[in-house]
């Protein structure tokens, strides 16, 4: 018997499903047909971390004096770029691929080798919806961040630990996910949380922040520092 998800003949739906019929290998790369329409995607899957995670966004440094190039796809089915390490892509292309998957979280991992590591998962609650229709272009409205997120084992961050401080700390905004000014097709990576010019996550521009920021906390980049979004 042919094992789902490993051969483009016969596609999972997803990661988790691939997952749920023991049909995993462990991390990896994986075919899915999120629609049932016979057009399969090549994925990577995260099955180990709490398992069953579908890669949607990848920035890795390969060469810490050039952070790499990258751009949104529009398209959902941009998630087969993953391999080029600066793949991501727009909060619409993530409502169209809910659309299909039906997922209900989101995962947010960065780490800087010589800085410390932001690793949460999204609650299983009100809360964390909220967060997941946030970053599917389903809301303006941005959603509260304390009560919204687990954090995982490897996660030493400030950010997480300060969840009250998150926004823009010059208006009443407090306590928030992304940033007021930062509502456009690309808010899952600009400002995604941040306490205001300290702490923050960010892949799009000049400078690659993980937990730190461009100016008094800024840690420099190394070879294998990697920002990843997941969604199961």
């Amino acid at each position: 018997q042919v094992r789902l998800g490993h051969f483009a003949e016969n596609p999972g739906k997803s990661c988790k499903h691939i997952l749920e019929s023991n049909d995993s290998k462990g991390d990896g790369e994986y075919w899915i047909d999120p629609e049932g329409k016979g057009n399969s995607l090549k994925v990577y899957c995260d099955m180990k971390t709490d398992g069953g995670w579908l890669l949607t966004s990848i920035s890795m440094v390969d060469n810490p004096t050039t952070p790499p190039a990258w751009t949104a796809e529009p398209s959902y089915r941009g998630i087969i770029k993953f391999t080029n390490h600066k793949m991501g892509i727009t909060i619409s292309a993530m409502k169209e691929l809910r659309g299909h998957l039906r997922f209900t979280q989101m995962r947010f991992h960065c780490s800087k080798q010589q800085g410390r590591t932001f690793h949460v998962t999204t609650a299983a609650n009100s809360s964390g919806e909220a967060v997941v229709e946030y970053f599917s272009n389903q809301t303006n409205t941005q959603p509260d961040s304390c009560l919204s997120f687990v954090r995982m084992k490897d996660d030493n961050s400030y950010l997480s630990r300060n969840c009250s401080r998150w926004g823009n700390d010059r208006s009443s905004n407090f306590g928030k996910w992304g940033h007021r000014n930062k509502q456009g097709e690309t808010r899952l990576y600009d400002l995604t949380a941040h306490v205001d010019k300290h702490y923050i996550w960010k892949t799009t521009g000049i400078y690659r922040l993980c937990d730190d920021n461009k100016n008094d906390t800024f840690i420099n980049l190394s070879k294998g520092d990697f920002w990843k979004i997941f969604v199961r």
